[in-house]
């Protein structure tokens, strides 16, 4: 059976491809972190931490990242974007929030430039 995480980030790509984002990479790993997906929209370049939850008990998913979590998704996509010569192009952190509720289905929470917030 999948975990919740693994379901969440199925979701997640499949909301972004619907809303006309390019999905270019998933799950990409340094030795300081890990980014979920990393997708691309009008020219900027969207790198996206999902977070998903069955009970808002500990609180909604997006307030599971923590500044000491935004700063390793910071150097995973220095390094990518290093790695992958990318020039010329905006950049944005992205959360999506997914909660799984038994009554309700599940809600899907897009929050875009996320970590300026």
């Amino acid at each position: 059976m999948k975990s919740i995480g693994k379901i969440g980030e199925e979701m997640a790509v499949q909301f972004l491809s619907k809303n006309g984002y390019n999905i270019l990479d998933k799950n990409i790993k340094a030795p300081f972190g890990e980014i979920d997906i990393i997708a691309e929209k009008d020219n900027c370049v969207c790198f996206v931490e999902v977070k998903s939850r069955k009970s808002e008990k500990y609180g909604l998913p997006e307030e599971a990242i923590t500044q000491v979590k935004k700063n390793k998704i910071i150097k995973v996509a220095q390094f990518y974007i290093k790695k992958k010569h990318i020039k010329h192009k905006l950049f944005r952190f992205d959360v999506i929030s997914i909660y799984f509720n038994k009554n309700f289905g599940q809600r899907i929470r897009h929050i875009t430039n996320a970590f300026s917030q």
